[in-house]
């Protein structure tokens, strides 16, 4: 499995394709100061993923319960 940076670098890529697609049409526009993608433009992008995993028949809840649990383990596993 790649490492935290490398993972991070590939969530980065789909942020920026996700973005790129937006063009602009921001739901939030509140981005922090240092940095020009704010915590709402991954919120959006996260809250799009779940809408597709409803689309695809998956509870987005428990998708959201599943990850916070898959979070929590690599945050144990690499502390």
């Amino acid at each position: 499995m790649p490492d935290k940076a490398k993972r991070a670098d590939l969530a980065q890529k789909a942020l920026d394709a996700y973005l790129h697609e937006h063009s602009g049409i921001r739901r939030w526009c509140y981005p922090t100061r240092s940095d020009d993608i704010g915590e709402s433009d991954i919120i959006d992008l996260v809250t799009d993923l779940l809408l597709l995993a409803e689309v695809k028949g998956h509870d987005p809840c428990s998708v959201v319960r599943k990850a916070e649990v898959h979070l929590q383990a690599e945050a144990d596993l690499h502390g």
